[in-house]
């Protein structure tokens, strides 16, 4: 059976997290992009486009 110390288990459940972390940052931009690139097409609908 594999026996880990206190410390260990800190150490690779922190990586264990960070990774959860990372993938669930790039599902987020994902879903951010998505969704504003639908916001955008319907503000330019309602609104015109956008004066620079």
């Amino acid at each position: 059976m594999l026996h880990l110390t206190t410390t260990e288990l800190f150490f690779y459940g922190g990586i264990v997290l960070m990774g959860a972390a990372a993938v669930l940052a790039l599902a987020a931009v994902g879903i951010f992009h998505a969704t504003g690139r639908r916001l955008r097409r319907r503000l330019e609908e309602e609104y015109g486009k956008k004066p620079r």
